[in-house]
């Protein structure tokens, strides 16, 4: 079995789990905030942000 080194400045699984937290919420808070100055509903912009997302997302080989 070959061991690989710890890399120190690596995120533990807590901390990794801490940020897609914040991002979540700031997110959230971005469709919120644009919902409320667009009057575009909030659904319909999660919808929009999911597809943009989908469309940056390389697809997995196999």
């Amino acid at each position: 079995m070959v061991r690989l080194p710890v890399i120190p400045d690596c995120p533990t699984p807590a901390e990794l789990a801490a940020v897609r937290a914040r991002d979540a919420a700031d997110t959230e808070a971005c469709i919120a905030w644009y919902a409320a100055a667009t009057g575009i509903p909030e659904e319909e912009i999660r919808e929009a942000y999911q597809r943009l997302g989908e469309q940056h997302v390389p697809a997995a080989e196999g």
